[in-house]
């Protein structure tokens, strides 16, 4: 799919998994919003909230659109994908591609679960 980010490498054991990409200059949406350069330590790249910087309505629209076409994409062939935040949007360009579709495979938990599970009565 034209908005998934490709792998370069992967392979799996019984006890662990590994996945190579190719790098990105540009860093993920994440990166975009907090004017980070990928290779940054994680602290320095987003504890700074005067560095933050929104999108524009444009970008937005279109990075929203393209998230939206590969997750129905990935619904349709009912493949789970809980793991959908900023970080897991690749910029190539003026696309959108998502990474980490393999953690569901792995049995990772959803980057939501702690907010689903406080409402376990609800169906």
């Amino acid at each position: 799919h034209p908005y998934i980010y490709k792998i370069t490498f992967a392979t799996a054991s019984e006890s662990s998994a590994l996945v190579i990409r190719p790098f990105s200059e540009k860093g993920t949406l994440k990166d975009i919003i907090y004017k980070a350069k990928p290779k940054d330590p994680f602290l320095k790249k987003y504890c700074n909230p005067k560095k933050i910087q929104g999108l524009e309505l444009q970008q937005i629209k279109t990075y929203g659109r393209q998230i939206l076409e590969v997750l129905k994409f990935l619904h349709e062939k009912g493949f789970p994908y809980g793991h959908l935040h900023s970080a897991n949007v690749m910029l190539d360009g003026d696309t959108c591609k998502l990474l980490d579709l393999e953690n569901s495979l792995l049995g990772l938990p959803s980057f939501y679960r702690s907010y689903f599970s406080q409402f376990r009565k609800i169906n």
